[in-house]
Parts: structure tokens; sequence; C-alpha cells
């Protein structure tokens, strides 16, 4: 689970990612208790995914949080920002079930656009 939601292994996380994990555990085995903060948070501002990112030295962003929200079925956007003024917005725009176009401009200067396909086996 660990390397599925954050791209490391469970003695690479932070601590913030650790309770992160934990929630999303918690919530898979169907359990209403225990401690989910994050989880608590999303269903109080009704947003549809709320997450806590490690600092990344690539981009120049500090550890930051990150909520998105789906305005259609097709159309997701996601705020991501820091406590040191990196922000970046990201909208991923879904073609067919398979085939979505994803892209991102942030605070920097620095803007991308990926086409991503997946499928499942």
């Amino acid at each position: 689970m660990a390397r599925i939601l954050f791209g490391n292994s469970i003695g690479e996380l932070s601590a913030i990612q650790a309770v992160q994990l934990a929630g999303s555990l918690n919530s898979l085995r169907g359990g209403a208790g225990g401690l989910n903060p994050l989880g608590v948070l999303q269903s109080a501002t009704g947003l549809d995914r709320l997450r806590i990112l490690s600092a990344d030295a690539k981009t120049g962003r500090d550890m930051a949080v990150a909520f998105g929200q789906y305005i259609t079925n097709d159309l997701y956007v996601e705020i991501v920002t820091d406590a040191c003024g990196y922000t970046a917005t990201q909208l991923e725009i879904s073609l067919t079930p398979a085939l979505s176009v994803l892209s991102q401009i942030s605070s920097g200067g620095r803007s991308n656009l990926n086409v991503r396909y997946k499928k499942d086996y």
C-alpha cells in the first residue's frame, strides 16, 4: 500500500504519510473508528481528494497539501500548495475511460502536459 499511495517503501514514509496510510487501511477494512484526521477534514469540506505530499527538491516544493474536486465526471482540478509560497494547479481531463490529458502550472513558472493511458488487466 505504501508504494501504491506514495511511491516509497513503508520504511521511507514520513510521519504524516504513515498516518495517511493507517487511515487508508482503516477505511479499506470498513472501520469507522481509528485515527484518520485527513478523512474527517475531507468529509467536512466536501473535497473529493485531500492529501499531504512530501517535499520535492526537483520542483522546489516543501511538504505540501493537495486538495482536489471533480468538476464533472471527466474533469478533475487539484491545487497543491506549501507554506513557503509554492503553488501548482493540476488539471486532468478524461477523454476516454483509458486515456487522459494531464496539465500542471506551478508558481515557479513551470508547466507540463502529459498524456496518460491506463489499462485494467
